[in-house]
């Protein structure tokens, strides 16, 4: 069995400007280095490998990354290949893919292996998008991978919205990884010397066979518009002199202040026109339950584009009558179900089945999906089969009837925001957790019932088998769907004090989170991490407990209307990206803040 293992060289993303005249990132001068999620992929491969397999690194980029990728012979790669030409300039995620797809076409590969995102793009679209093109089954976030004695045969456990699943899988395979699987390997200084950029093969446009209009800034469905520095919007203020009773009580009347609206509603003017056809959504999940973000999506739909038809698109068994309700509330008044053998039907299967039903319609204007892992799967397919731009972790758009929409994603750590357009219909996008205010409680159903069209998938017969699976939340509702969350630092000092908080979560009404730390503490599950590598959200309250003021944790809160930090340690970053401080020790803090919080909240 052969391994390739996909790296990225990716640069440091504080040093980097934007070309705007050729609409591409100059990375002239800005320090490289592996993407961190790429090293994990490599050293599972290493450690899977047996005698007589190999383990071949492919990489697509410019020649100054040789010096970089060397390192993937030090660590013990069999052969590094760098895909470079001026050809691939201004690539996006399916021109990349492409590339990468024609590669692999002249190396033998029985797994491909790479980190489920880079740090610079966050899109997580390559991995099913170039599974797709070599006809090859996916399974992504994987954080557990073990070889089975006997046959090209492994257990994998992925990461999911909710927990986790377990699936049994076969070679030929592609697998993306999440930064749990495994720690990198590090070469030392005397492996190092081993290997100069000359161990690094390079390959250019014609080796690899790559038709040059389908590459390139000009062979790519989307295009970078513009990249806005996103400028600071919160002015800190911080309660550290005094008794804490006083702190406290100058802190809640600010917070009254600032909660402003007691409906905590999320006005949204509409558009001032509306896309000719459908609008779909992917509502349901890898469990083919109703999905938060789907829900999200589709009432932001109805929202900004009352006079549009909003669509589900639904895989899996039928939606429960309770599911229904909530989309009909969400505006949305027929929907397509994908029925297959299986229930939910794998990702891929479900977008041929989706792709085959927008090829016959026409008409559709867009199509969404939740960026979670089954949902970026499911966009990457429809992506790779129909050739169609995707936009990866939107927060929001505009629209309009002569250019269509123009997406906003943050992009480099959420230090930017950049302006995607689509050149190919219907656009795709995938759309970031917790981005849009679900439908308000309690409003009336929009329409009667739910028009249901059925639509077949196809499923292969070489797939992966889901064996088990488990949500992963512990009794208490994580941030999904909450308009107040409750987050957790390593500073609540341990996993007795984040049960302790259930009372006052449900005295606020509030949602539970968590930093990457308490959840690699293993004090909560994945489901509840929030920042780069977790979720997002725009609540209207943000209390964050004893978090320490990670940039990685705060880019999940940039939309969150009020964050309010309470920590011990006057000198916490938290404090500069905080609307309200408390610098005091959460445990005595919070009996003070219970009751009158509470209060304000059902105001």
């Amino acid at each position: 069995m052969e391994f390739v293992v996909l790296v990225k060289v990716v640069p440091a993303v504080d040093a980097l400007t934007f070309d705007p005249v050729r609409r591409v990132v100059d990375r002239s001068g800005v320090p490289l280095f592996l993407n961190p999620f790429d090293p994990r992929a490599l050293r599972v491969a290493l450690e899977l490998r047996r005698p007589a397999e190999t383990v071949t690194v492919v990489s697509l980029g410019p020649p100054a990354t040789r010096t970089v990728l060397a390192e993937t012979r030090a660590v013990g790669a069999d052969r590094t290949v760098l895909v470079s030409d001026p050809a691939f300039a201004g690539s996006d995620t399916l021109a990349t893919a492409r590339v990468l797809a024609a590669a692999l076409r002249r190396l033998p590969h029985d797994v491909v292996l790479t980190g489920a995102w880079s740090t610079d793009s966050e899109t997580g679209q390559v991995g099913p998008e170039l599974a797709t093109l070599l006809g090859r089954p996916i399974l992504s976030n994987v954080r557990a991978l073990r070889r089975r004695d006997a046959g090209p045969e492994f257990d994998a456990t992925v990461d999911t919205a909710r927990g986790w699943a377990r699936y049994r899988c076969a070679a030929p395979v592609v697998l993306t990884v999440g930064e749990k699987v495994a720690k990198p390997l590090k070469p030392t200084p005397a492996e190092l010397a081993k290997f100069g950029p000359d161990a690094v093969e390079v390959w250019s446009r014609s080796d690899v066979g790559v038709d040059p209009a389908t590459v390139g800034f000009e062979g790519s469905p989307t295009s970078v518009e513009a990249v806005t520095e996103v400028a600071p919007t919160r002015h800190p203020v911080v309660e550290s002199d005094g008794p804490l009773a006083d702190r406290v009580g100058r802190l809640v009347e600010r917070l009254r202040t600032a909660l402003g609206d007691p409906t905590g509603a999320h006005p949204v003017a509409p558009e001032r026109a509306t896309p000719p056809g459908p609008l779909l959504v992917l509502a349901s999940d890898d469990d083919g339950r109703l999905d938060p973000t789907g829900l999200e999506v589709a009432a932001e739909l109805g929202r900004r584009f009352p006079d549009a038809t909003v669509r589900a698109v639904w895989a899996g068994r039928s939606p429960r009558a309770e599911d229904e309700e909530r989309l009909r509330s969400a505006g949305v008044g027929a929907g397509i179900r994908i029925e297959a053998a299986s229930a939910p039907p794998e990702a891929r299967a479900a977008a041929r089945a989706l792709a085959g039903y927008v090829r016959g319609g026409g008409s559709v204007s867009a199509v969404l999906f939740p960026s979670h892992p089954y949902g970026r799967e499911f966009a990457g397919a429809v992506a790779a089969e129909l050739g169609l731009g995707l936009v990866g972790d939107a927060t929001g758009w505009a629209w309009t009837p002569d250019r269509g929409f123009a997406w906003s994603k943050p992009s480099f750590g959420d230090r930017t925001e950049a302006t995607i357009r689509c050149r190919t219909t219907p656009e795709l996008a995938t759309i970031r957790p917790g981005a849009f205010a679900p439908p308000l409680p309690g409003s009336a159903p929009r329409r009667p019932t739910v028009a249901w069209e059925r639509v077949a998938a196809v499923e292969e017969g070489h797939r992966p088998e889901r064996v088990d699976a488990a949500t992963e939340w512990s009794g208490t509702d994580g941030p999904d769907g909450h308009d107040v969350v409750v987050t957790v630092g390593m500073g609540i000092e341990s996993p007795e004090a984040i049960r302790a908080l259930a009372p006052l979560l449900a005295r606020w009404g509030a949602g539970l989170a968590a930093t990457r730390r308490v959840v690699d503490a293993g004090w909560l599950p994945v489901p509840y991490q929030v920042g780069l590598t977790g979720r997002s959200g725009a609540p209207r309250l943000v209390v964050l407990l004893g978090v320490s003021g990670s940039t990685n944790h705060l880019i999940g809160w940039r939309r969150a209307r009020t964050i309010v930090a309470v920590n011990r340690d006057p000198a916490a970053p938290v404090f500069r990206s905080a609307d309200l401080g408390l610098v005091a020790d959460v445990e005595a803090a919070l009996p003070l803040l219970d009751a009158p919080v509470a209060q304000l909240l059902r105001r």
